[in-house]
């Protein structure tokens, strides 16, 4: 005959079992708050971060300001702009477009845009410009393109006869080049094929659906409550971003949402509500060049640390003054949304940290930056400082990085501190004494003081080591 006791004994275990999980995952959840104000505290970070999963939130917190010039607090309602998320929003367009048979996804683009230069457009099929394995190449890295471009309002056939018609970089499907003017044209192919703004099929397609009512097609000249300001964040501090005309962005890049809309995203795309099955198999498959699918990022997570297969399928987005990530682990449908309104941010390594902390497995710390340490010494105790903190991460095997180092010096230049921009260079030089652009650099500096004869021996070692740099042949003849 069972007791009182034997009743209630499975009832404690189930109690102390429920009470055990959620002590562990408040534990998860103070690790991660704690991992991400590290970022936070080094200035790395400002903004939104949000751990989902089936849906379920198990870890939101904001950090820093929405806007700093009124002490207006981050808050879960933030919007912030999202940048090249915006490109796997186009992709399901197109998708959705050719599950309708409006579309097929291995015709060449000019089908479909008749009005674009065709010796391109009968090379170029739409999967090839969904994958950007087509050849065109980006219009953001045209030369001049943030002063001379950036700020003007276009139209879409405007923009695209300016910036998105240049020659082919490579024979399609045989490279992976990211491209922001492929995006641009896929956006003028749906409206081309709906007869409707990109911004309204949007809505229409996938925002009103999904009761995405705090994501939209962003605009300078639209109220947008509670939207976050954007900030350069550099070694003299915040500051307001530049202005971009959101024209330019376009089906590329010129969406915004807040972190919780982005869960909403997150389970449509495991339910048949916006794609069947076959077309979202199809989004999810990678070209031969790369593990990049159709708007989305596909890559398998080492088995042997998460002790299972895992995918993760993710993408970041940066735009001025914002970047963003979205990560997802299918298998277990977790979501890793972190959003930033102060520039860039080392999205990666946070994405990495908080995946890890879920899994319970080691992760790095955030740490301070090479260029910070180094501008510290320099404001404490000036150039002898700086060489001496240099050379003490060598020592300590924390070499920073060329890359790191190089973009230290200019804005160092930029601060007008040419004679540190120049130490600067040259330890650079000194520790990549085989790098063409280390030495490009110095030359630069070195004009920048005055130095001409140093200058003309360091542009003409970084000839030797790139005989195609532009910037050095040029630089020689003006100094000979």
């Amino acid at each position: 005959m069972k007791t009182l006791e034997n009743y209630l004994k499975p009832l404690m275990l189930v109690s102390a079992l429920l009470f055990a999980n959620l002590a562990f995952s408040k534990e998860k959840a103070q690790q991660m708050a704690d991992f991400i104000q590290e970022f936070h505290n080094y200035k790395q970070f400002n903004g939104n971060v949000l751990v989902a999963k089936e849906g379920k939130i198990l870890f939101e917190k904001s950090y820093g300001y929405a806007n700093f010039e009124w002490d207006i607090k981050h808050s879960k309602n933030s919007k912030f702009r999202i940048g090249s998320i915006t490109k796997q929003f186009t992709a399901m367009l197109i998708l959705q477009l050719a599950q309708q048979g409006k579309l097929k996804l291995d015709e060449p683009l000019a089908t479909y845009l008749p009005d674009y230069r065709q010796d391109s457009a009968k090379k170029i099929t739409i999967r090839q410009i969904l994958n950007h394995t087509s050849g065109l190449g980006n219009y953001t890295q045209t030369k001049d393109f943030g002063e001379k471009y950036s700020r003007n309002p276009y139209s879409v056939d405007q923009f695209i006869r300016l910036l998105c018609s240049d020659d082919l970089v490579f024979e399609p499907g045989t490279q992976f080049r990211y491209s922001n003017s492929g995006y641009f044209i896929l956006g003028a192919v749906i409206e081309k094929i709906t007869g409707k703004r990109y911004q309204d099929v949007l809505q229409e397609n996938i925002l009103t659906p999904l009761n995405m009512a705090n994501t939209g097609y962003d605009s300078h000249s639209k109220i947008i409550k509670y939207r976050a300001s954007g900030y350069a964040n550099d070694l003299a501090g915040y500051s307001n971003t530049d202005y971009l005309d959101m024209s330019i962005p376009y089906a590329a890049g010129a969406m915004y949402s807040t972190a919780r809309d982005l869960v909403k995203w997150d389970q449509a795309l495991y339910s048949n509500q916006l794609l069947n099955a076959e077309y979202k198999k199809q989004m999810y498959q990678v070209s031969n060049q790369r593990d990049y699918a159709l708007g989305w990022e596909v890559k398998k997570l080492d088995k042997d640390q998460y002790g299972k297969a895992l995918t993760q399928i993710q993408h970041g987005g940066g735009i001025n003054g914002f970047s963003a990530f979205i990560s997802r682990v299918i298998e277990d449908k977790l979501l890793i949304v972190i959003l930033n309104n102060t520039g860039g941010a080392p999205l990666t390594p946070m994405t990495n940290g908080l995946l890890n902390i879920y899994y319970e497995k080691p992760y790095e710390a955030a740490t301070e930056h090479a260029d910070s340490i180094l501008y510290k010494a320099l404001k404490d105790g000036g150039i002898a400082a700086l060489k001496e903190k240099y050379a003490e991460l060598v020592t300590h095997h924390k070499t920073p990085r060329e890359r790191t180092i190089n973009y230290f010096g200019y804005e160092l230049m930029q601060m007008n501190k040419l004679n540190a921009a120049v130490a600067v260079f040259e330890l650079n030089s000194q520790h990549y004494p085989d790098s063409a652009n280390t030495h490009d650099s110095l030359g630069e500096a070195y004009l920048a003081v005055g130095e001409k004869q140093k200058a003309l021996i360091s542009y003409k070692r970084a000839l030797e080591l790139d005989p195609e740099s532009e910037s050095a042949k040029n630089a020689i003849n003006q100094l000979q």
